[in-house]
Parts: C-alpha cells; sequence; structure tokens
C-alpha cells in the first residue's frame, strides 16, 4: 500500500532550459519565492529561465504542495527568483491526474554583471544555432 502511494505521487517531470542556468541565487528561503498563477500577475521585468512541467500527479492538495516546494527548490539552484505557475486536469473534470507547468522566473530590472554577460551569451548562442539550422 505505501509503496503504491509512493509512485502514485510521483509524476512524470520534464525541464526544458529556456535561458541562461545557474544565475546568481537571489532566493535562499524558499518560502520567500513568490508565485504567480498568471504572467500578468508578475509587475517587474521579468524573463523565463527554463520551464518545468511534471505530469500525471494525482489530484491531491498535500501532493501538488510537495511538488510546488520541490519546484521551488529546483527554480532558487538554477537562480529563479520567482514562479509562474499553472495547473491542468485531464478532460475528466479534475478528478484524476494533474499537471503542473512552472516557469522559472528571473526579475531583469536588478540583475548582476555576471548573469547579464550569462543572458547575453545564451541569448548569442541561441541565435548561432538558429542560423545554422
Amino acid at each position: 500500500f505505501l509503496c503504491a502511494c509512493a509512485t502514485m505521487s510521483a509524476g512524470t517531470r520534464s525541464y526544458i532550459p529556456i535561458g541562461p542556468q545557474n544565475l546568481s541565487v537571489q532566493i535562499t528561503d524558499i518560502s520567500q519565492m513568490p508565485v504567480y498563477t498568471a504572467s500578468s500577475e508578475v509587475s517587474r521585468i521579468w524573463a523565463p529561465i527554463g520551464l518545468v512541467r511534471i505530469q500525471n500527479l494525482p489530484n491531491d492538495g498535500r501532493v501538488l504542495t510537495k511538488e510546488l516546494e520541490k519546484i521551488k527548490t529546483d527554480a532558487a539552484k538554477l537562480g529563479a527568483q520567482a514562479l509562474v505557475v499553472n495547473r491542468y486536469f485531464d478532460e475528466n473534470g479534475g478528478e484524476y491526474p494533474v499537471t503542473i507547468a512552472a516557469y522559472y522566473v528571473k526579475f531583469m530590472d536588478r540583475i548582476t554583471t555576471e548573469d547579464k554577460e550569462k543572458v547575453e551569451a545564451f541569448a548569442s548562442q541561441a541565435a548561432i544555432e538558429s542560423a545554422t539550422r
């Protein structure tokens, strides 16, 4: 029974880096990390540095809260300062698997010189890769 619960709570996780990783860490206490449910709620200039998606989670508030804490921890390690989170249900009205998608957010209004250089290098590399395709 306990093994089934542990398996049930572990969703399928995927991460897509969409900006430079390992930026200067700003958040050391993840309880202080802002979590937004829509990008329009963010009042500061920001850029996404990554997107995480966790599929097939049970529709259980405890499990979803625990997954959100894991997402915050992972985001902070990469230098994110906030999250923009969406939760999706399957077609049957939300009784079963849930998908969480979250952008890792870096605020751009007060960015370090080191992080600015990482952003510029990431953009340059992306431009080179796009041009060679």
